[in-house]
């Protein structure tokens, strides 16, 4: 069994960890995870209800004209499948808009640098289960999912117009079916999950064959900083580059953080994340503005057109990685006001009452 899997679950389960976010009481200041080349600090649990050329992968179904398993009669459904309706918790959200999760999960996936994996399907659905759980809990595909995909859960009957969208009307639909999109939405493949199937479940191995192919290709931290560097020249401004790995959660609040307030940084910076485990030479990148002792992630750097570093999110009390206590939004701010030109005293108060009230939040859930 993969040791990173092991390790994840075990973390997960004694951190009380929840929505990638790093629990208090587990190793590791506040706002920031323990640094651990390529280990996961935090297992988020996948959302079950979060965030055009057509083309097959192989082994999918013959193109016939479009049909809803739903018209079907429930009772045949139940015996095709082999899977009693669940009693479980439902793991498809039945009132969000599917066009809203969708959208959601694709601004994640253009934070993060992956593609989105829609699977189709229901509460009614025992495959959908199935398949869920492969998603979640095998040692091969969970990791796969986790680090390369946004998943996101859509109700077909809710939706199955926006469904059509993105797969067709040429097509027969039996559940759950997949649909990856790239980051900026376009549709990369559709994939009926029967040929994912060996006797009563999903073969671990044929899905994660499948999930591999259409993975995001690997980002190379080198290109990506040279790009941001001279976009800075450009438009005369600095680079926010923020380090962190897949399995840190405070990375994933303060990339969130940032992404709600893009309208604000984008006067001021461009933004981008060097993630040290997916990225080819991250590792390298980090480490050449990494402080001699960086402690966890994320940390961060400003540097100017050129790459030098002019500020750091390493303070007097050390990396304030997520901004959370008084003192570190202090530091943070700081840094801003004293590295941006365009942003005005209001933009900054904006951005400062964020993680304050992030703060306040946090202490009355934990009173």
């Amino acid at each position: 069994m993969s040791n990173r899997f092991l390790l994840s679950v075990v973390i997960c389960s004694l951190a009380a960890c929840g929505c990638g976010e790093q629990s208090d009481s587990a190793t590791g200041s506040v706002g920031q995870d323990d640094q651990n080349s390529g280990l996961p600090q935090t297992v988020a649990p996948m959302p079950g209800a979060a965030s055009m050329e057509l083309s097959d992968s192989a082994g999918a179904s013959a193109v016939v004209p479009a049909t809803r398993l739903t018209d079907i009669d429930e009772t045949a459904v139940t015996a095709a499948e082999g899977s009693h309706k669940s009693d479980r918790e439902p793991i498809y959200d039945t009132e969000t808009p599917g066009d809203e999760l969708i959208a959601a999960a694709l601004r994640r996936a253009q934070r993060d640098h992956k593609h989105v994996l829609i699977e189709w399907g229901g509460n009614w659905c025992g495959w959908c289960y199935k398949l869920h759980d492969v998603f979640h809990n095998d040692q091969t595909v969970q990791p796969i999912v986790f680090e390369e995909y946004e998943l996101v859960l859509v109700d077909e009957g809710n939706n199955h117009d926006l469904m059509l969208h993105y797969g067709g009307s040429d097509r027969q639909y039996a559940y759950p079916h997949l649909t990856v999109l790239d980051a900026e939405g376009n549709v990369l493949t559709n994939q009926e999950t029967g040929s994912l199937e060996v006797g009563p479940k999903h073969d671990p191995e044929k899905v994660a064959a499948f999930l591999r192919e259409w993975a995001p290709k690997k980002v190379d931290a080198d290109e990506l900083l040279t790009a941001a560097l001279q976009q800075a020249a450009r438009e005369d401004k600095h680079v926010l580059l923020r380090v962190g790995t897949p399995y840190c959660g405070w990375c994933k609040v303060l990339a969130q953080f940032i992404q709600d307030h893009d309208t604000l940084f984008d006067k001021d910076y461009v933004d981008i994340k060097i993630d040290t485990m997916r990225m080819t030479n991250g590792g390298e990148v980090a480490d050449r503005f990494a402080p001699e002792e960086p402690g966890g992630v994320p940390w961060f750097v400003i540097l100017d057109a050129t790459g030098s570093v002019v500020a750091t999110s390493h303070g007097p009390e050390g990396n304030v990685g997520y901004p959370h206590q008084p003192n570190e939004i202090a530091h943070f701010i700081s840094m801003l006001r004293d590295t941006g030109s365009h942003l005005t005293d209001d933009d900054l108060s904006v951005i400062e009452a964020d993680p304050t009230a992030y703060r306040t939040k946090r202490e009355v859930k934990t009173n």
